[in-house]
């Protein structure tokens, strides 16, 4: 290895997880991957979740890899 590559520092960062249901407030987390999974396999890059409080609410994952949850938009207004 060349000296210069030795001083390098190395940054890692990782993303925030956890997220959630915008009606009633119950935190999930996606530590297995399952949700970033299922967002990928769309092409909008979000994924619907079914919640315990019966609601169905939209996630995704912003371009800083933070987790965002939303609910859809025609209920918004």
């Amino acid at each position: 290895m060349n000296q210069t590559m030795a001083n390098n520092l190395i940054h890692i960062s990782f993303a925030k997880i956890d997220f959630n249901c915008p009606y009633c407030n119950k935190q999930y987390s996606d530590n297995n991957d399952i949700y970033v999974n299922r967002c990928n396999k769309n092409i909008d890059g979000c994924t619907r979740i079914k919640c315990s409080c019966k609601k169905q609410f939209y996630m995704t994952y912003d371009y800083m890899g933070k987790a965002v949850s939303f609910k859809q938009f025609d209920e918004i207004n």
